[in-house]
């Protein structure tokens, strides 16, 4: 049996490359979230022409990449809409660990998180979630004054 991973409710994660391309690698805080199906990363400017899908990853236009090979899906919101979400292949490191993913480009600017790892990844990577790790990352517990 495939060893269990085990990640905290919040995780560092490093982009290390789009659609198989190798990128700088850059840095964000991932929710983990066992309540979403599939994945999103915050993108902006995310605009498909002609089977060319282009985007700012995290808004950053430092960070505009431009690729074939993507797909999309439906995705139901918490409040029961419907949109399409442009799906892009990612290589990431969490605890050192690499993975590859397919994760939704979403604008989360108004977001808390620019990132959402969801059931599909977990399950697909043997990943538990211990959400007693990692809850310094959590700013609400400062907002309640007191870590339960």
């Amino acid at each position: 049996m495939e060893e269990k991973v085990i990640f905290g409710t919040f995780e560092d994660v490093t982009f290390t490359d789009v659609s198989g391309e190798k990128i700088s690698e850059v840095k964000t805080i991932a929710k983990i979230d066992t309540g979403a199906f599939s994945g999103v990363v915050h993108a902006e400017k995310i605009f498909e022409k002609d089977g060319i899908l282009s985007f700012d990853l995290f808004g950053d236009e430092k960070l505009h990449f431009e690729t074939q090979d993507f797909r999309f899906r439906n995705v139901r919101n918490t409040h029961g809409g419907v949109k399409k979400r442009f799906l892009v292949k990612f290589g990431i490191l969490i605890e050192g660990k690499r993975f590859e993913a397919l994760f939704g480009l979403d604008n989360r600017s108004e977001m808390k998180f620019e990132m959402l790892i969801g059931r599909a990844f977990l399950i697909k990577n043997n990943v538990l979630v211990d959400s007693c790790q990692k809850i310094n990352l959590d700013e609400e517990w400062e907002q309640m004054g007191e870590k339960q």
